[in-house]
Formats: C-alpha cells, sequence, structure tokens
C-alpha cells in the first residue's frame, strides 16, 4: 500500500514537474529552479512521510508488546485477587444468612404473639 502511493506520489510529481515546464511562462532557468525546489520539496516530504510511518509501526510494535506481557499478569492478578475476594467474603455470606434467617424467627415469633394476644 505505502508502495503504491510513493510510487504515485513519484509519478504525480514528475507529471506535474513536466507540465510545468511546458506551460511554464517564465523563462527556462526560472522554471529549472522552480522544479529542483519543488523536487527538493516532493522528496523531502516523502523522507518526512517515510520516518513518520515506521515511527508509527515501531510505536505500534512497542504498544503491542506491552500489551502482550501486561494483560497475562493483570489477568492473573485479577483473577487472584478475585478468589482471595470469594474466600473471604463466604463466610461473612454465611453468617449473614443466619443472622437473617434467625431474624425472621424472631419476627415471626412476634407475630404470632401478637396474634394470640389480640
Amino acid at each position: 500500500m505505502i508502495g503504491q502511493f510513493m510510487k504515485g506520489l513519484f509519478f504525480g510529481s514528475l507529471a506535474g514537474g513536466l507540465g510545468g515546464l511546458l506551460f511554464a511562462p517564465k523563462s527556462g532557468h526560472e522554471t529549472r529552479e522552480q522544479m529542483i525546489r519543488y523536487l527538493d520539496e516532493t522528496t523531502e516530504a516523502t523522507l518526512e512521510f517515510n520516518d513518520s510511518v515506521k515511527n508509527l509501526k515501531d510505536a505500534v510494535m512497542v504498544t503491542r508488546k506491552t500489551m502482550d506481557e501486561t494483560i497475562p499478569v493483570v489477568t492473573e492478578s485479577f483473577t487472584k485477587d478475585l478468589a482471595a475476594f470469594k474466600f473471604q467474603a463466604q463466610p461473612r455470606i454465611e453468617r449473614i444468612k443466619t443472622q437473617l434467617d434467625q431474624l425472621n424467627q424472631h419476627v415471626a415469633t412476634i407475630a404470632a404473639k401478637s396474634a394470640d394476644e389480640e
């Protein structure tokens, strides 16, 4: 894809340059200087673009490597933390259920006594 872009950029620059030479109202010397500047600028822009693409590829590779190293560690840590939470919470949940059952029994006893007194 980048190769096709570069070919297009090159041929577009060439065609534009030739068209400029053929139809330019300036002298040959001025036109040549303008063409040299244009080709230099285009070459520099192309090199900068290539550097940017390389830097982007490098950044993506570093990010991917970091993710590949980090995600398993975080997942394992989260799994361990969740298991520890369940282990710690289970006895508390059982105590709450027991207390809730006792509370329901007390409410039922009070309701029965209240019904008997009426």
